[in-house]
């Protein structure tokens, strides 16, 4: 009687070795595509509502320029705040002159962090020289007018966002606004 002895396929160590790298190649490859598609399904709401409310006022506000700025040292007023669009709004020079719109927009987690976001202003927390009043805009918001008619801003809020609209022309500020509350999808 004979026994058989099974048949090996002898590997060499550098095939395993080059086998085992192809491998990992392959699950880096998906833990990055994984990560990739994770970050833009939960970022495309964010770049969405910046995109429609940039489109927009391109539009409306022909020659105006969006200068980004940035929130050095800025500390949230809600842990959820996310950054949508902050920055200024910058018209043509007229006799040397342009005007300057900020904006700045954020999301937070829900509409109670909103109101959160909202309970300074609400609750006549300002610095000297400004009054505040409610105006209609939104969920919610409120009209701050700085020495009578030297500087105005809107606050805001609308669903899960949040925001300010500063300049020295009331009705550029109203106008800037109405167009950004209007790009911010219903709740």
């Amino acid at each position: 009687m004979r026994l058989r002895t099974p048949d090996f396929t002898v590997v060499s160590p550098a095939c395993q070795l080059e086998r085992n790298l192809r491998r990992v190649e392959i699950l880096c490859l998906a833990l990055g595509l994984s990560l990739c598609c994770s970050m833009t399904a939960s970022g495309q709401n964010e770049s969405s509502v910046a995109s429609k409310i940039d489109e927009v006022l391109k539009v409306k506000k022909v020659g105006w320029t969006f200068v980004v700025a940035i929130e050095s040292g800025r500390v949230p007023i809600v842990p959820s705040e996310k950054r949508i669009l902050v920055g200024a709004w910058k018209s043509p020079k007229v006799d040397g002159v342009s005007e300057t719109v900020q904006v700045s927009v954020y999301e937070v987690e829900n509409p109670a962090e909103a109101e959160v976001w909202l309970k300074p202003i609400r609750s006549g927390q300002v610095f000297d020289g400004w009054k505040v009043s409610s105006y209609r805009i939104g969920d919610e918001g409120y009209l701050a007018n700085y020495r009578d008619g030297k500087g105005f801003e809107i606050q805001f809020r609308s669903g899960n966002f949040v925001g300010n609209i500063r300049g020295d022309e009331l009705s550029r500020v109203r106008e800037f606004a109405q167009y950004i509350v209007a790009q911010i999808p219903p709740k």
